[in-house]
């Protein structure tokens, strides 16, 4: 990518974020400590921030550096993120979706069989491992965090709840010590990104 079109790239998206949070080229200055001379600058691709600049843009309109700087289309990029929310919505429901129909097939064909319920017990841990692939991908620390809590969690609820023994409750220690892990390695991993 040469210089001009590096140029054009920033000016569209920089244009299109300010446009799409409601703020005018003032704001937008203001916010940065520059003059609305400067962004108007900015968007007609007669000059680019510098770098710093660049991050304090791309943190205001909540987007990374590259979607700031990339020649992509900023409405597919927002398409995009769009699609982040609803797969994983999708995705979990699947998993409820499969918990329903064995449920069903169970109380059709297998009328005698008591705790059939258990199938949309099961499904929690199954919905947080789902939700731990796609926050990985997609997602930050705090929904990496959540997610595999959730399936640590789930599974205790699962085994409690299929095993209804006392002393399965010392799992909750075990839950407990590996709930603390995880937390304790999503903070240093998040640390040390940075």
């Amino acid at each position: 990518m040469d210089e001009m079109q590096l140029k054009q790239n920033v000016a569209i998206n920089i244009s299109y974020y300010r446009k799409k949070l409601g703020m005018t080229q003032g704001e937008l200055a203001e916010r940065l400590n520059y003059s609305d001379k400067s962004v108007s600058k900015w968007e007609r691709a007669e000059g680019i921030p510098d770098i710093l600049v660049l991050c304090r843009l791309a943190e205001i309109f909540g987007i990374s550096l590259d979607d700031l700087i990339n020649d992509s289309n900023p409405k597919a990029t927002d398409a995009k993120r769009e699609h982040h929310k609803f797969v994983p919505v999708l995705s979990i429901g699947i998993a409820f979706l499969s918990a329903s129909v064995i449920f069903f097939i169970m109380k059709m064909f297998v009328p005698d069989v008591d705790r059939v319920w258990l199938s949309f017990i099961y499904a929690i841990p199954v919905s947080f491992i789902i939700m731990t692939v796609f926050s990985s991908l997609w997602y930050n620390t705090l929904a990496k965090i959540i997610s595999v809590s959730g399936i640590i969690w789930g599974v205790f609820l699962s085994l409690i709840l299929t095993f209804p023994v006392t002393k399965l409750l010392y799992l909750l220690i075990i839950c407990a010590v590996l709930e603390a892990m995880v937390v304790i390695w999503f903070i240093m991993k998040h640390r040390t990104k940075r």
